[in-house]
């Protein structure tokens, strides 16, 4: 199992506060019945056609990236709509193995429950701006998604791959 770690990500000190309007309907909640099924399809069956069902629901998948918030100050003015505040620190959960750091990515907040009792809460990445958000930098070597049960590690060559596969 991969070993549990906190990273920080970064300091919001020099940006403007500015709102952020959701990707997705936040008044839903975030489910991937059909990614986590594809999953476990892989790991029990490893043909092309479960991996090619995987790569469908890799790309269509919203996640949920778990965060710290005892750092960040925000303003909510109406539903979906919330504002980080100047000199806010995110801290991101991160999952490490082997020297290595990923980001876990989750597919609904039962899966970060069974990864982390800690107070958490997440923003919702449609999968395209989870990829982005990982290959950011060198701080990730890829992401894994939910980490506690049936993990899929994905590495950085991949969520390359997967990033141009969004544009297509």
């Amino acid at each position: 199992m991969l070993k549990k770690l906190l990273a920080l990500v970064g300091v919001l000190g020099t940006a403007q506060a500015q709102p952020v309007r959701p990707p997705v309907d936040l008044n839903k909640p975030v489910e991937n019945p059909a990614l986590v099924q594809a999953m476990e399809r892989v790991a029990s069956d490893g043909s092309d056609q479960a991996k090619d069902a995987l790569l469908t629901e890799l790309r269509r998948a919203n996640f949920l990236a778990a965060i710290l918030t005892d750092e960040m100050k925000t303003t909510s003015t109406e539903p979906g709509l919330t504002t980080i505040e100047k000199g806010s620190r995110i801290k991101f959960l991160a999952a490490g193995k082997d020297s290595k750091q990923y980001l876990p990515l989750f597919s609904d907040w039962q899966a970060i429950r069974a990864y982390t009792d800690l107070n958490v809460s997440a923003l919702v990445l449609p999968a395209v701006d989870a990829w982005s958000f990982a290959l950011q930098g060198d701080t990730y070597q890829g992401v894994v998604i939910n980490p506690a049960h049936n993990a899929l590690p994905l590495e950085r060559p991949m969520l390359q791959f997967l990033s141009t596969q969004a544009h297509e």
